[in-house]
């Protein structure tokens, strides 16, 4: 092991806990991508079973759930250390897909054992395929090759054949989204635990859950951290959009029936943009100061304007809500667009969730804790906001109304960082004349 103090120490706490984030996250955000699509199919066969838009309102009672636990998160620091906080999330995160397969398990039993004339597609993830209703339209014409479904399966696209292949393609794409939550576990548990000199929390506790948990209270409405809250907000809505809904917009829009591949090629190009803005953000910082605020803004804010534009002009309008036949704006979807499109959302999002986490310790440097929780409820917030109401809002609400937003809570963010630099001057500046002084007054 390495000593405590060294930088090989420091880069190896690092690579195990970005892996175990990670893992941690993969089958969350697998679910984001395909749920709501998931859900609509299994409504489509048995209307009463559940509601057709239960994807999008699951979703918005999951953050739901999140944005209350941020209340008592800081407070659990006073209780556990940092490691075990890691490693009870852990757990909680690799349940998830464990729940998700009992779920959909459950579901697709009951909804593929009735005996109905239907016909389904495949959406793939990868080499793992989903299927979906397809049924013969009123002309008596099958559109099952419209709607994609895959050669290699095609022998599965009957009744019986459908069933098995359902289940065993399910089936090892939860194992697989398992076994990734299991290895997240694993990590995190073998996580170092020392202490190192001037780390942001000690293993020693010296304060009091309730104590900070009125803290936590107090944090949420004082005026420092209202000051973000429209880039909280935007955070919140900027992620449920690139998360979910437009995934699913892809999903819906019945003139990508014949490309199978979209949430492996969606899911690509935004874990490629989150890590490579992620390089970016780190190396500029060394070199340019203050990169990591006004700069990284600004190009969150121009990044999501372009992105709000491709899908503007790409996707029907009605996309979000239901599948349509209905024609885009200016040209269609392809690969290599969905993949530019999805590098374009991971950039905007990295630059957004990195510049919060910065103004949260800028504004609030006593509260580190408290104000970064603070800021995910209030992002936490957004999501449940956009998730319950996204059965009946069109997509240009969010081409337009996200670049709107962006543009605002840039020149809001812009207002905080000048106020902060002034106070950081003005201290500076006093410890200075209290140096100079105590230096006169001992000669």
């Amino acid at each position: 092991m390495f000593p405590a103090q060294s930088p090989k120490f420091e880069l190896l706490c690092a690579a195990m806990l970005g892996a175990g984030q990670l893992f941690m996250n993969t089958a969350f955000d697998a679910e984001a991508f395909i749920l709501e699509s998931v859900i609509h199919s299994v409504h489509e066969r048995d209307p009463e079973r559940i509601d057709q838009y239960a994807g999008y309102y699951g979703q918005s009672v999951i953050y739901g759930s999140f944005m209350i636990s941020c209340l008592f998160t800081p407070s659990l620091l006073n209780v556990w250390t940092p490691k075990t906080l890691l490693v009870i999330s852990s757990f909680c995160f690799a349940a998830f897909p464990f729940g998700f397969q009992f779920g959909m398990h459950h579901l697709s039993d009951i909804s593929l054992n009735e005996k109905i004339n239907r016909i389904e597609r495949f959406i793939t993830m990868g080499d793992w395929v989903w299927k979906f209703d397809s049924r013969i339209d009123d002309t008596g014409n099958n559109d099952m090759v419209q709607w994609g479904c895959s050669k290699r399966d095609i022998d599965e696209c009957d009744g019986g054949g459908a069933q098995i292949g359902y289940k065993r393609i399910h089936r090892l794409l939860s194992l697989v989204l398992i076994v990734v939550s299991i290895l997240a576990v694993i990590i995190v548990c073998f996580l170092p635990s020392k202490d190192v000199e001037n780390c942001i929390e000690s293993s020693v506790k010296n304060g009091s859950f309730k104590k900070d948990l009125k803290l936590t209270f107090t944090t949420s409405i004082s005026l420092k951290m209202l000051q973000i809250v429209p880039l909280c907000m935007l955070c919140g809505f900027n992620a449920s959009f690139l998360m979910s809904i437009i995934p699913t917009s892809m999903h819906f829009n019945k003139n990508n029936a014949k490309m199978l591949y979209i949430p492996a090629i969606y899911s690509l190009g935004a874990g490629t943009g989150e890590v490579l803005m992620g390089f970016i953000i780190a190396e500029s910082s060394r070199r340019i100061k203050g990169f990591g605020l006004k700069p990284t803004m600004v190009i969150g804010t121009v990044t999501l304007s372009i992105y709000c534009v491709l899908i503007h002009a790409s996707t029907p309008f009605e996309a979000p809500m239901k599948p349509t036949s209905e024609e885009p704006m200016l040209f269609y979807q392809s690969y290599p667009l969905i993949y530019l499109i999805a590098l374009i959302c991971g950039i905007s999002d990295c630059c957004f969730n990195g510049v919060r986490s910065v103004i949260c310790a800028l504004v609030m440097p006593s509260r580190r804790a408290q104000s970064f929780s603070v800021s995910r409820m209030y992002q936490a917030a957004a999501c449940v906001i956009i998730f319950f109401f996204s059965p009946i809002i069109p997509l240009y609400v969010y081409t337009c109304g996200l670049p709107v937003l962006a543009v605002f809570s840039t020149f809001v963010f812009f207002k905080i960082v000048d106020s902060t630099n002034r106070m950081e001057r003005k201290l500076t500046s006093q410890t200075w004349l209290e140096q100079d002084q105590k230096s006169t007054v001992e000669k």
